[in-house]
């Protein structure tokens, strides 16, 4: 029993590594996007759906190891010599998997500097638009004015 139990674990965090190493692709897809000179920010915004669903597939993989892990923990202990070689293999992934972790919460914290720095750039621009739009429509407005003259020799009273 405790032998199908490690299979499900080491099988559980072989599927961790993956959507670890996928959602670190995701994460430099953004890494991408951000960098580059123009935003498509539907692209961006596509990635993060993606991404969600990896984070939840992260979730439900996590749930499912604790819970089974829960389960064998006592009798493990007590026959550690017996499944020495299952032991070592589930915690050399786990080594693997902090290390991917580790990883993409670095590359997480750099995409989120890279963001406020984007969302800085963009709102820069947007006010740099709407002054530039203003004072286009100030000087028009003048210049209309321009060629306004006023009757000179008509009487105003009522």
């Amino acid at each position: 029993m405790i032998k199908e139990y490690l299979q499900a674990l080491l099988t559980g965090m072989d599927e961790k590594s993956e959507a670890l190493r996928k959602l670190q692709e995701k994460t430099d897809a953004q890494t991408a996007l951000l960098k580059a000179e123009s935003m498509d920010w539907d692209a961006f915004d596509a990635l993060v759906d993606e991404k969600d669903v990896l984070i939840d597939e992260l979730d439900r993989l996590d749930d499912g190891f604790n819970a089974s892990f829960e389960k064998i923990k006592d009798e493990l202990k007590a026959k550690q010599a017996e499944y020495r070689s299952e032991i070592a293999k589930l915690q050399e992934q786990i080594q693997e998997v902090t290390a991917l972790s580790t990883t993409l919460q670095a590359s997480e914290q750099r995409n989120h500097e890279l963001t406020v720095q984007r969302f800085a750039s963009e709102r820069r621009g947007l006010r740099q638009q709407k002054t530039t739009q203003k004072a286009a429509a100030n000087y028009y407005a003048n210049m209309n004015k321009i060629n306004l003259i006023d009757p000179q020799l008509m009487d105003k009273k009522k």
